[in-house]
This record gives C-alpha cells, structure tokens and sequence, in this order.
C-alpha cells in the first residue's frame, strides 16, 4: 500500500493578494451572481444555491408547498383536468404516467400533482453513469411508511424493457402502499396506455405570459408588472421560450429592476440585454477598448464587485503581472485611475468606496465571453490568479473572498454553452489544503455536479479523478463529495465513485471514503446499499479489502451503531455470505487486527444485550470456520478471540457476556472437525 501526504501549504507565497483585501462591508445585493440575494457572508451564495437546488431535488415540504402557491394553471388530458382534479386521481388510483417531453415544465406539473397527495415525497434515483432505471431492489425506498414517488424516465433507448421496469416499480410501490408518479416522454414510450395499473395523463405547457407574471408576482408593489411585460422587446423573447428558459428572464428583470423609477423601457431593454448575456456590448466594447489595463480591470471588477475599489484595482495589476503583461499595465501614474477606470467599465463608486457595475449581470456576462474569446492558456492563468485571490501571507485565507471566486465559478460555469468544469480543478487544488475553504470547495463541487447544465460533466469528471488521476488532494474532495448531498440525488454514481477511490490505496483517500461511508450510514435510505458495498470491498482480495474493513469498524464505533449495522446485516442473506468470505480470508491469515478487531468486540457486546443477534452471530461463526483447509485454525482463532474479548478475570462482572462466550464456544467445538481427536 502506498501513502501519499496532501501538498502541505506555504504560508509564505511570492505573491498575496488577500492582504490588501480588507474586511469592510459585505454586499448585501450580489445582482448577476448565481443568488439574487445572498446575505452579508459571501461565503453562503454557493451554499445557498445548493440549498434551493437540494431542497428541488428532494420534493421537500417546503419546495412542493412553495410550488403550489405560485403554480401557474396547465390543463393535463385527456380530458383539460385542473391541477385539483388530476391530483384527485392520483389520489383514487395511485399510479401515474404523466407524458410529456422534457422542458415544457413537465417536472413542476408532476409536483402539482404530488402536491395533492400526503408527504413523504420522494424522488427515485436512476443509475446516472448509465442513464438508465435501478433494480428495484437497488432502490432506496422510505422507510416512512406510505409515501409519494417521482421517478423521471432517462430518454433514449438504453432504457431496455421499459414496459416491465415500469410494472415492477408499479407492483414495490403497491406493496408499500404508496403513490407513483412516471414523467416519460414520448419517444420512450411508444404506447403508455398499454402498461398496465397505470392511468396515463398528458400536461400541456404554461401560458408564457403568465408564467412570467407569477414569478414577478412579488414584484408588483415596487414595479408595473403588467405594463412592463407588454413593453417591447420583452413579448418578442417569450415566442417559442421553454419555462427554464423564462424563468431565467425572470431572474434578469430582477437584477435591471434595481431602481424602479427607471423608464419600463429601459428596463425591458436591460433584462433582454442581461438574458442575450450582453453579447453585443461587449463585443462592441472590446473592440473600443484595447487598452490590457482597462480589460483587466473589467475582469478583476467580475469577480470582486461590491469590494473596495482599490482592492480591485490592486487584484488587476496582480492579474497583469500573472499575465506577463508589460510593466506599464500595472501602474504608474500615466496609467488610467480606479474613477477613470470605473467609467470605461460602466461601474460606479459609492460612497464607502466600493465598486459596482452599472448593468445587470454584467459580471457573470463578462466572465462567459472571456472563455469563449480567448485561449486555454488564457482561462488557465485567469483561475490561477482567482484561486491566489483569497490567499494571505501567514493567515488564515479570506473567506469572503474565497466565496466571491467560487461563485463566480459557479455563475459562469452555469452561463456556459455545453457547460463543462475543468477550471474547478483549479480551484480544489489550491483552495483543499486550507481547512477553512475545504466547506466551500465541497459545496461549489457538490452544486456544479448537481446542476442541470454543467451537472452530467461534472459527475463524469468526478468519476475520471477517482479513477485516474495522481493528485492526492483531488481524490480526498472527490470522497468528501460523494459523502454529501450529491449522495441523495445520485446515490448509484457516488458509489461508484467511492469504490474506485477505495481501489487506489492510498491511506489519507482512504480515510476520506471511510468518512464518506460513515456519512452515508447516517442517512437511512442509503444504508442498504452502503453495506452492500463496504461488505463486498471487505471481501476483496485487492486494495478495497483494507477500505471495507475499516469502514465495518467506523460503522460499529459503539455498540448502538454495532447494533444497527447488525440488523440490516439481519435481513440481506447475500450480504452475510459475502461476508463470511471477507471473515473468512482475514481468520485464515493472521486474524483481525487494530479497529475492526475492537469492531467484532463490539458486534459481540450487542448479541451480548439482544439476544436477537446471537442467532446471526453463531451463523456466521460456523460458516467462517467452515470445512477443509484451514477449518481448525480459523475455529481456534474465533475461540480466542472471544476470551480476548470476554476474559476469565471478567466473567463476574458481565455474567451475560460470560454466557454468550461459552455458548459460541460450544458451537465452535462442536464445528470443528479436530476436536474429537
């Protein structure tokens, strides 16, 4: 086994931008970033988005009745059903297919009907790497009782039996007495009425201008909604608009209504202007601004508006110097000011001296056009300088910085056309070694790997480094990744992943994936397939075997957890035999060692106080010992390790431990096929 130390980190780095970055006032209205409003830590705007995105993905209590109360009236067929009444039949006959092809608002018309039906929700994981349905029994059902299923049919042909995929979903959801919900597109399914126990609805779209409206409703006491969204060229952009794409206008005429006095024809034109991602303007403008100081000002202010002026001014020149650019750049007092500057950037100075642009979501509109106008080399040192940013000579790094650069990150990845992350790396790499930024990067990884755009990119990337690549510190994210939220939207990749990570063997990755395995055990609906998983590693004979031996022990840290690990051990027969052979390989050679030997001690406590595990104990004592080579080795070490965990100066103490050691034993005696000689 190899181990390698992540990078140690040198507090002393040539450069340090961060210390001239001082902790002034936070922004409260971080217009154009991923959060329309984020708070007074910055540090929360990746955190938070992940947040809404999570509670999306988990049909939460509050996202479906949040849902509800802003739902815009469809009509789903055959027969041009209100939400109340196609809810209704969700709740008479169970089980729904809901045809409708992908981004006509078809998932938020599943909501409204799940709305109708009492809480749990549940949404039902596919197997992303492959685009295709779970097993049934790979599942991760609630253990809540009845509850209300989503389940989103991947489009494609990789699918295989669909139709009997779907009756076996059909028939476990019937068995728990539950609710289901199937969104299937058209070309998936050829004949839905043909499956059977399932009423098929239809959902048209939502009116666009309504759609619009309801979500500017909150906007009505400040602003003339109504009139604003007749005024040109506002009704040109809804032809023909999916509601993903409207709801991003949505987002735009928030950030161009700053100052409501302003002509609605200005911010009609601003919001279309924001939504084109400023296109236009800043080709017009980079072709009028050749200036490199100048340019680099505009994309220092992108990824730190709302700070100090001349932090910004101070990140640019250190931008130059990274860039090589010539020594003029970076000042002198022939060169452009911070107020001169401002004003060829459409910014504006405020009285506390902090900096802003002019126009709405200009700076992720900047950040987007730099990576498509200018080269690898280029966006490569531009992330190099960003990552620098939070950095401070001998301290702790600027957190509130450090949260600037991440949703910057986050916004542009997100603008991107064909969004991919390969500057995330970046990020990871120079930000993992800080544990105060470990937090940020997880969630900026986690929420990119989640999103609708960049999300499928980003999994696969994940699974590239787990698998391939030779930096340690990539490897302990990509674990500490997989032991969070990504989990319970992903829950099939991030154990794939894991389990390519436990096959490197290196000792700190290895840590990560026991803390990740240890993570998931804490979450009920993934502890059947965590177990599933450790069990098989453990009975490997490659590097995954050390991996599942030390996550069995960090899942049996106390007798209680012991206790639980025992009785989903209790209920899965191939699990127990996949772990006999993993016992079995360890008692042939020199026996259990260090953690998961105090794990086994503690397996025993258990049967020791339920007597319910005593039976599942025995059992797999005797099928450990088992029969030929090597039986009676592995039957004389299982009796010493029982005296080693109950010792003969202890009986008096723990009469029921006493008990449970000689009744093992006497079983043991009975197995082993030398005993009689």
């Amino acid at each position: 086994m190899t181990t390698d130390a992540i990078e140690t980190v040198d507090p002393d780095i040539d450069e340090s931008y961060a210390d001239d970055i001082d902790d002034g006032p936070y922004v409260e209205e971080n217009s154009g970033q991923v959060a329309s409003h984020v708070g007074r830590d910055m540090v929360q705007n990746v955190h938070n988005w992940l947040g809404r995105y999570q509670a999306a993905r988990e049909l939460s209590e509050t996202f479906v009745r949040e849902t509800i109360e802003t739902f815009v009236e469809r009509r789903y067929g055959p027969a041009g059903l209100r939400r109340e009444e196609a809810a209704g039949i969700l709740r008479e006959r169970r089980y729904v297919l809901l045809v409708a092809d992908a981004g006509t608002g078809r998932r938020t018309a599943a909501v409204g009907l799940l709305g109708g039906v009492p809480s749990p929700r549940r949404e039902i994981p596919i197997d992303d790497d492959e685009q295709r349905l779970l097993p049934v029994n790979e599942v991760p059902w609630s253990s809540y009782g009845r509850s209300a299923y989503l389940l989103t049919v991947p489009p494609g042909s990789r699918n295989g039996r669909l139709r009997e995929l779907l009756i076996a979903y059909r028939e476990a959801v019937e068995k728990r007495d539950s609710y289901l919900v199937v969104l299937v597109d058209r070309k998936s399914l050829e004949r839905p009425e043909d499956v059977p126990g399932f009423t098929v609805l239809t959902v048209t779209a939502p009116a666009h201008e309504e759609l619009l409206s309801q979500l500017l409703d909150d906007q009505r006491a400040r602003l003339d909604v109504d009139t604003l969204l007749k005024t040109p060229p506002l009704p040109a952009m809804l032809e023909g608009a999916t509601p993903a794409q409207i709801a991003r206008l949505s987002r735009r005429i928030r950030d161009a209504a700053v100052d409501p006095q302003e002509p609605l024809a200005e911010i009609a034109r601003k919001s279309v202007q924001a939504y084109q991602n400023w296109d236009e303007e800043l080709v017009a403008w980079f072709e009028q601004n050749s200036d490199p100081r100048t340019r680099l000002f505009l994309i220092a202010l992108a990824f730190l508006q709302g700070g100090q002026a001349t932090n910004v001014l101070h990140a640019m020149e250190k931008l130059a110097k990274k860039l090589e650019e010539p020594a003029n750049v970076r000042g002198g007092i022939g060169a452009p000011g911070i107020r001169q500057l401002a004003k060829n950037v459409n910014a504006r100075i405020d009285d506390e001296h902090r900096i802003f642009f002019t126009l709405p979501s200009y700076d992720v509109a900047i950040l987007r056009y730099v990576h498509g106008d200018q080269s690898k080399a280029f966006r490569t040192n531009l992330w190099s300088w960003a990552s620098d940013l939070p950095i401070r000579r001998g301290g702790s790094p600027n957190a509130r910085v450090a949260g600037q650069v991440a949703s910057a990150m986050l916004a542009v990845t997100l603008a991107l056309p064909g969004a991919d992350a390969p500057e995330v790396r970046t990020l990871i790499e120079r930000w993992w070694g800080y544990q105060t930024l470990r937090p940020l990067v997880v969630d900026l990884m986690t929420a990119v790997a989640m999103s609708p755009e960049a999300g499928a990119a980003m999994r696969g990337r994940l699974n590239q480094w787990a698998s391939q690549s030779g930096r340690v510190t990539l490897l302990c994210a990509v674990a500490a990744v997989c032991g969070g939220a990504l989990a319970d939207a992903y829950p099939q990749a991030v154990l794939t992943r894991l389990n390519n990570l436990a096959g490197r063997g290196i000792d700190v990755v290895t840590d990560g994936v026991v803390e990740a395995v240890r993570s998931l055990w804490g979450r009920p609906l993934h502890r059947q397939a965590t177990l599933r998983q450790v069990v098989d590693w453990a009975a490997g004979q490659d590097q995954r075997h050390d991996a599942g031996l030390r996550a069995l022990a960090a899942l049996s840290e106390t007798p209680d957890r012991a206790g639980f690990l025992l009785a989903e051990l209790a209920g899965d027969a191939e699990r127990q035999t996949r772990l006999v052979h993993a016992l079995s390989l360890l008692f042939t050679n020199e026996g259990p060692q260090g953690e998961f030997r105090e794990a086994l001690f503690r397996w025993l406590d258990a049967a020791a106080e339920n007597p319910a595990y005593e039976d599942l104990i025995t059992d797999l004592m005797i099928r450990v010992g088992g029969t030929g080579q090597g039986a009676s080795v592995r039957l004389a070490r299982m009796s010493d390790l029982l005296y080693d965990w109950q010792p003969l100066a202890r009986d008096g103490d723990a009469p029921a431990a006493r008990d449970l050691r000689g009744r093992l034993n006497e079983q043991l005696h009975r197995a082993n096929p030398l005993a009689g000689t």
